[in-house]
């Protein structure tokens, strides 16, 4: 069971966000003052040109990227620019503070950054296999030979006299799996064996409370390399590949290290430095960073079904870090120019001066990034299950077995239902990425109205599954659940909890009380009124925030009040109709039994078709206007639901068809003579794109 509620999950990510809010201007401060692209490391450092702070800059790269953030630092073509500082990076000297040129640790950060820009699409993937420089002792090569050259010899992981780290390989096997790099599989199963060796030897010392040689940062990171290596050979294609996963801890066991790993936090938040990862000859020893480890343990362990991390221990863990982040947050000033960030300690001098480094604060931003991240997919996680939403199930024949409608949008000519859904919405939100901080860049709700029976919850669905998202649906009892006298707050509630969604669609069915025209013709109970004006800020409000899709599916639009339908609330309005009986007639076997041949399809359609024409345009008509769920009962009235009975439409004579029509006709919900088909005739004038 959960310690973790959705109270606890809320509070913690508005403080993530609040600290996250100043990345851009945090990270823009240290652009070097020449080149305009790449990074300084302290405030007062100058910018000297063709002098590239190689890792630094990796760092404030990795970050923006993560955080979708170059717009703030690069304001003119930010991924032109990104494309172009990394290339500088690529070319420069690969040294950091006096390591030996193309070092392992640069070498390994330039990769990681490379892989991140890829998987955002800053970068192209033949970026890695077409541009060159020269790399000791391989001569002129590319990026992806590099990183093959690293993992056919896991030694080649040392800097200095230093062995290799748990750290250095995870951000390696990051980096090529960001990018697309493939390696043999005989070397992933190096790192594989690598990696379970050390992560047993850092967890045996740190269960045996070896306060001497003990190090769980190092433990952290040697089960965040074995749960990233677990991704890449878990369902591998390849046999070989595949049967690397046995080398592995089980999830379970890197599990409880992370638990662990919270049992060893000091006091103050961060965790004590234990060994250094290397030796910089001109700038002393260089430890994995707290955030750096924090980044990768919610990277590889925030997936929101894991229980580890919903601990009371571990929620206090990231409690403390966070308010680490809040109390040493540091604020310098050079050349009369504002510098804030973090100062990881590495240099006691600078730290003491209280200066924040540009590669710390670039760290501290990518944990707080996959801190709210991790919360925000959790408050999602809880939410789906507590609306019992359907699950996200990525199926398009829903999509493409649904009978389409004709409908006709004001200043076009006549189109399709599904064709509008597809073009207006489907295909904009299909390249949403949830939770990126980023918008739907297109038409994202629609208002559905028209008789009932005619699909329109249907409708959504299929576009829920079509996307491959979860579909929320919400009607008036959600509003009612708690009494009458809960329905203020309620409302307040249920738009809170959709504000937290991200990649969903949202389904508002059957709310016309609850969004009755406003005015002396009808008036309202008190409850109406509320909600009416009350969801109308609300409505506009989601569609600003622009990260899910929400319809409204209604019989009565008529008595909607008119500013709900005004732009801002709806893109779309749709009147949805029965498929015409072209359609249905194509989609003929959606109406006979399941085991029907497909040569009897063939020619029931062809005898219906001869039917047909021997109707009058009256007939013709009604055939038009019954829904689908009302064709389904005609043809079973017909068939008796068997398999011979489908023979009794091969036999129909004409006046037995047209009897047949004339008679389930009185009950359909569109019949002439109704309520409802003056009222469709006036709907299908309202549909319009806004």
């Amino acid at each position: 069971m959960s310690d973790l509620d959705l109270a606890d999950i809320r509070r913690l990510r508005e403080s993530a966000l609040a600290l996250l809010s100043n990345q851009g201007d945090d990270i823009a401060a240290f652009l070097h003052q020449k080149d305009k692209l790449t990074f300084r490391r302290r405030p007062e450092q100058r910018s000297v040109n063709a002098d590239v702070k190689v890792t630094t800059s990796c760092s404030c790269l990795m970050s923006l990227t993560l955080t979708r953030q170059f717009p703030r630092v690069y304001p003119a073509k930010p991924n032109e620019r990104a494309r172009r500082a990394f290339l500088r990076i690529f070319r420069a000297s690969w040294k950091s503070a006096g390591l030996g040129l193309n070092n392992a640790f640069s070498t390994v950060l330039v990769i990681r950054t490379f892989g991140m820009l890829v998987q955002t699409g800053i970068l192209e993937k033949r970026f890695g296999s077409t541009q060159l420089r020269r790399y000791k002792p391989l001569g002129s090569v590319n990026l992806r030979s590099i990183a093959r050259w690293l993992a056919a010899d896991i030694s080649r992981f040392k800097i200095n006299k230093y062995e290799p780290t748990a750290a250095l390989l995870y951000w390696f096997v990051d980096g090529i799996t960001r990018g697309g790099i493939s390696i043999a599989t005989r070397h992933w199963r190096s790192l594989c064996t690598w990696a379970r060796n050390e992560f047993n030897h850092q967890r045996s010392l740190v269960v045996a409370g070896h306060e001497a040689v003990m190090d769980p940062i190092a433990m952290a990171m040697s089960a965040c390399l074995c749960a990233s290596l677990r991704k890449v050979v878990d369902g591998a294609k390849a046999e070989d590949l595949a049967n690397c996963l046995r080398l592995l801890p089980s999830r379970i066991e890197l599990e409880h290290s992370i638990l662990t790993l919270f049992e060893h936090q000091a006091p103050s938040g961060i965790w004590r430095k234990y060994f250094p990862l290397f030796h910089y000859p001109k700038a002393g020893s260089n430890f994995c960073f707290t955030f750096e480890m924090l980044e990768a343990v919610l990277a590889e362990f925030g997936n929101p079904d894991s229980e580890q991390m919903d601990t009371s221990a571990v929620l206090k863990g990231l409690c403390s870090a966070l308010d680490w982040c809040r109390k040493n947050r540091l604020t310098f000033s050079a050349d009369g120019k504002p510098y804030n960030g973090w100062n990881s300690g590495g240099e006691l001098d600078s730290l003491n001066d209280e200066k924040p480094e540009s590669w710390a604060t670039a760290v501290v931003h990518m944990f707080l990034w996959e801190l709210q991240h991790v919360l925000a997919v959790k408050a999602q996680f809880v939410l789906l299950k507590q609306y019992g939403a359907t699950s996200a199930s990525l199926d398009g024949s829903l999509w493409d077995r649904l009978l389409d409608i004709d409908v006709h949008l004001h200043g076009l000519s006549r189109t399709r239902v599904k064709t509008v859904l597809e073009r207006r919405i489907i295909r904009p939100a299909a390249k949403f990425q949830a939770f990126s901080h980023q918008k739907i860049e297109g038409r994202l709700s629609a208002l559905l109205f028209g008789p009932p029976g005619t699909s329109k919850t249907r409708l959504t669905s299929a576009l829920a599954a079509k996307l491959g998202w979860p579909l929320v649906l919400i009607d008036p009892s959600q509003f009612l659940n708690k009494g009458i006298e809960q329905i203020y707050s309620r409302a307040e509630e249920i738009f809170r909890d959709l504000r937290d969604l991200s990649g969903v669609v949202v389904l508002f069915d059957e709310m016309d009380a609850l969004v009755r025209a406003r005015g002396e013709k009808q008036p309202l109970d008190i409850t109406s009124r509320f909600l009416t004006t009350s969801m109308l800020p609300k409505l506009a409000g989601l569609h600003d925030q622009g990260t899910l899709v929400f319809l409204f599916a209604t019989n009565y639009q008529k008595d909607f009040d008119p500013a709900i339908k005004r732009p801002g609330r709806f893109d779309i309005l749709l009147c949805v109709g029965p498929p015409p009986w072209s359609e249905k007639l194509r989609c003929i076997d959606r109406f006979l039994p399941k085991k029907t041949p497909s040569n009897a399809v063939k020619r029931i359609r062809g005898k219906l078709t001869r039917l047909v024409q021997s109707c009058d345009p009256a007939q013709r008509e009604l055939l038009d206007l019954f829904t689908f769920q009302e064709t389904q009962t005609f043809f079973e009235g017909i068939t008796k639901n068997s398999e011979a009975g489908t023979k009794r439409i091969l036999g129909l004579k004409p006046a037995q068809f047209k009897g047949h029509l004339k008679r389930f006709g009185l009950y359909i919900t569109l019949r002439q003579d109704g309520d409802y088909y003056a009222q469709f005739e006036e709907d299908k004038k309202e549909s319009r794109l806004q």
